[in-house]
């Protein structure tokens, strides 16, 4: 007679649980039990090892079955499914970043809260369906493969793990899908160990998740550069490609990187020769044909711990957005957050996907970056097309480069703003844009932009949209600094600047509500 094994630590409450359960016609049944302290993935490899069955369950003790008959049906279904080596009763088709199926955001079968509630309901005609990775709580093999006691010691990640290792293997992994809640949770408690989760990711991130790029450009800031650098490799997110690019006329920052470089994930390219553009440049035909995504750090900004985790799942979870920012704090010089009232405006206080249209006609609009820098943004690479990253084409000495750049993006789907702060802006005096040149160039681009936005109606489209946008460009860099930076411009500018305030304002004085 055909055995099957069930295999679950040895409480009482647990084990009276399991006796209920029918064992199917023609089966003989072997209950094993494993101690309900240590590491769970030596004990269940012990009890697999120690029983010839051929199908067998694992039962976490945070779990009580509901339905009588599970045991039958998991054997039908591998019957009918002998390429599953591991099924589940709840499961998901693609895994957080987080390793933790139960913080993705789409599952497949069903579980109840303690109090009877449905936490995933099930709501679907009884099936096999395949899945990215299984819930811990119960899980079933007709094919023997070997536990990572070497890897974990919890049971937050076993079924996540277990569901890698079978692929491995060459089996397939699936949620047995019932039309009633086949499992309530015995707590809420759902806390996981954070040792095991690091393992986790280093283990398993590759095959998993997208690789990402993160494109660092550098020029002699060392001490800077080294805190960007780190804040990279501090990622939770692990599967990432770094390129940096330096132009720095010395060596200090080659040195700096030279014990980083063990690290296979990063590439150094030193370019003293470049200029400002030519590194720029490099940045931006810099392409890892295998990576999905592209975020770029300037090399006085930091990262903070889960941004890139963060916003590769919200990309993966929602296909209609093209763009994803987030909140941001400013530090000053020495790493110090202003406070709160210095702080950026916080665009919504919750997470929110937005309309792209909406986004750039706010933008234009008011004439303010409310998406934030290019260390704010990930962005998907399936939305650059031949390396072009800017809306219109712009002289390169007016050109500034993220707004262009967003709302080159904005046209392709919606914005996803997280509330949550994920990266850290640095104001010092070498950045905050005080250059009467740079201020004039910024003035003229922003005028082309909405020139451009008005003669294809995107973005703007009603004269009030236009008449709005212009009066906050001629607010911002003609009435209230004209008379402090204007004299000091060089003369190709000055004429640049002249011509497109002049358009501006005749423009604006044909419209309704003109000032």
């Amino acid at each position: 007679m055909e055995q099957i094994a069930i295999i679950y630590p040895g409480r009482p409450e647990i084990a009276e649980n399991v006796r209920r359960l029918a064992t199917p016609d023609g089966f003989e049944r072997v209950d094993i039990t494993i101690p309900a302290r240590g590491n769970r993935a030596a004990a269940y490899q012990r009890a697999m090892a120690s029983s010839d069955a051929r199908y067998k369950v694992y039962i976490d003790e945070g779990v009580r079955i509901l339905d009588r008959d599970i045991l039958g049906r998991i054997i039908g279904a591998f019957q009918k499914h002998p390429g599953v080596s591991l099924l589940g009763l709840s499961g998901t088709p693609q895994l957080s970043t987080s390793g933790l199926c139960i913080s993705s955001a789409e599952h497949v079968g069903g579980l109840q809260r303690p109090d009877g509630q449905e936490l995933f309901p099930v709501g679907a005609p009884p099936h096999v369906e395949e899945v990215e990775a299984l819930d811990s709580w119960f899980l079933a093999t007709q094919r023997d493969v070997p536990w990572r006691s070497d890897l974990l010691h919890g049971t937050s990640f076993l079924g996540a793990s277990a569901c890698c290792e079978h692929r491995r293997a060459g089996g397939r992994t699936a949620v047995l899908v019932l039309p009633e809640t086949a499992c309530r949770l015995r707590t809420a408690d759902l806390s996981m160990e954070q040792a095991d989760q690091d393992a986790f990711l280093d283990e398993y991130s590759r095959e998993l998740y997208p690789l990402v790029t993160i494109c660092i450009l550098t020029y002699q800031r060392p001490d800077y550069f080294r805190e960007a650098l780190e804040s990279v490799l501090h990622q939770t997110y692990r599967n990432l490609d770094i390129f940096v690019t330096d132009d720095s006329a010395d060596d200090r920052t080659e040195r700096l990187i030279q014990p980083y470089l063990a690290d296979g994930r990063i590439t150094y390219e030193h370019h003293p020769e470049f200029t400002r553009d030519d590194n720029w440049n490099r940045i931006r035909s810099y392409d890892n044909p295998a990576a999905e995504y592209v975020g770029w750090l300037m090399d006085d900004d930091r990262f903070l711990p889960e941004k890139i985790s963060t916003m590769v799942d919200a990309y993966r979870t929602h296909p209609e957005v093209s763009l994803v920012t987030s909140y941001r704090y400013l530090i000053d010089g020495d790493g110090n957050r202003y406070p709160d009232d210095q702080q950026a405006t916080v665009l919504t206080k919750e997470d929110r996907i937005i309309p792209g249209q909406e986004v750039g006609r706010i933008i234009l609009g008011r004439v303010v970056n409310i998406i934030g820098e290019p260390s704010t943004v990930l962005l998907k690479k399936s939305f650059i097309e031949n390396h072009r990253y800017e809306w219109i084409d712009i002289k390169s000495d007016y050109d500034f480069v993220d707004v262009p750049m967003w709302l080159n993006f904005l046209q392709k789907g919606s914005l996803y703003y997280l509330a949550k702060p994920l990266s850290e802006f640095r104001l010092h005096g070498n950045n905050e844009q005080r250059n009467p040149a740079m201020l004039a160039g910024m003035g003229i681009c922003w005028a082309q932009l909405i020139e451009h936005a008005w003669q294809t109606r995107q973005y703007l489209q009603t004269e009030q949209d236009l008449a709005s946008a212009l009066r906050e460009l001629v607010d911002k860099f003609l009435a209230g600094c004209l008379m402090d930076w204007f004299p000091s411009l060089p003369e190709e500018t000055r004429r640049d600047f002249e011509a497109a305030m002049g358009r501006a304002l005749i423009t604006l004085s044909k419209l309704p509500g003109k000032r």
